[in-house]
């Protein structure tokens, strides 16, 4: 494999479905301060201070970082040809926290073999920070795999594999800093021109959200391998606490004006509505719990449920909330029609404040 580099598109990130998006994952996880950062609505992205960790790329829920030249495929053909099934950041990665959980349990199912994570040189490691979060991967992915009743494990390994690479503890100490420095000046070049930084091309670019949505790679992925694995998903269920991938809700009907915000905004279209527009629909297999919904909801309305059913997660469609719409009898404009006033929610306050107003005369 070639050098692997950070590289980052803002136009999937979920701050352009919603400049208030509450998501900043990325800022978070990352080891370096000022690499990323949020200002006005926009994460910005410092490719000068990026190390090249690749955590971002494992943690964005839309995949708006890239690692390049990371290829799942080609670890699935390591391990399926290797006695040792182990993946180490001295050769395949250059962290293990640039997975995302999906990314292993892909890798799990695929080979059908249990896979050491090399962890021994965490504590040495210059992000060495970042060894709770390669924890927080191998229990998710454990508590997944377990949820599935598949037998095969992610397992930690602290006293380290054969490094074919042949790299000194000091040659390793440094690889992540220096792949940085060498990769940036032409990622410079790379990423500025993947941004489109200059203002009025950002604008004439500027993606029609309610009609494209993000494809997830690793999403797609891990559909596909759950439906090939031939694995009998009736009456499992998950937590939906417990993964940080995908989620299941439900909707205060009475509370739900069927707005439309929340299915426009979606980024992957796990929201989305019927023809007629009269039934918000949710699709579990392409949630990415980004919150998005949950942050645009003008009513607060939309919850996520504590089990998410491994059926639905992988087949499945529900219906998360039927309208009925009426015309306002005092202006006309239709409104979800909840069985009690036939004013739309904006006359009925208007009437209030108006019956207010007039007490206060009184």
């Amino acid at each position: 494999m070639g050098e692997m580099r950070i590289s980052f598109n803002f136009y999937n990130c979920t701050h352009v479905y919603f400049k208030d998006s509450s998501c900043v994952k990325c800022i978070d996880i990352c080891p370096i301060d000022n690499v990323l950062t949020l200002k006005e609505g926009k994460i910005t992205f410092n490719e000068e201070r990026c190390v090249n960790c690749g955590t971002c790329f494992g943690i964005c829920p839309t995949e708006s970082f890239d690692l390049r030249n990371f290829s799942i495929d080609h670890l699935v053909k390591k391990i399926e040809n290797t006695e040792f099934k182990v993946v180490s950041c001295k050769e395949d990665i250059p962290c293990l926290a640039a997975f995302d959980p999906q990314h292993v349990i892909f890798l799990i199912l695929k080979t059908k073999s249990s896979i050491k994570f090399d962890m021994s040189g965490c504590d040495k490691c210059e992000l060495k920070q970042l060894k709770n979060r390669i924890s927080e991967i191998i229990e998710e992915v454990n508590y997944f795999l377990t949820s599935l009743d598949v037998d095969q494990r992610v397992i930690p390994d602290y006293e380290g594999v054969e490094n074919k690479n042949n790299l000194t503890d000091y040659e390793r100490r440094n690889f992540i800093k220096d792949l940085g420095k060498l990769s940036a000046g032409i990622a410079v070049m790379a990423v500025t021109k993947g941004l489109n930084i200059d203002d009025n091309k950002e604008k004439d670019d500027f993606k029609n959200i309610v009609e494209e949505k993000v494809l997830i790679e690793k999403r797609r992925r891990l559909i596909q391998i759950l439906k090939k694995s031939n694995i009998n998903l009736e009456g499992k269920k998950i937590k939906t606490d417990k993964v940080s991938f995908t989620s299941d809700k439900w909707i205060e009907v009475s509370k739900c004006t069927n707005c439309s915000i929340c299915y426009n905004l979606c980024p992957t279209g796990a929201l989305k509505t019927n023809t007629d527009r009269l039934q918000i629909l949710f699709e579990p297999s392409l949630c990415v719990k980004c919150h998005v919904c949950h942050d645009s909801c003008p009513e607060k309305c939309i919850n996520i449920s504590e089990e998410l059913d491994l059926e639905t997660f992988v087949n499945g469609m529900k219906i998360l909330a039927e309208h009925v719409m009426i015309p306002c009898e005092e202006c006309l404009v239709p409104f979800s029609y909840k069985g009690d006033s036939t004013l739309c929610p904006r006359c009925r306050q208007l009437s209030d404040d108006i019956r207010d107003l007039l007490k206060l005369g009184d």
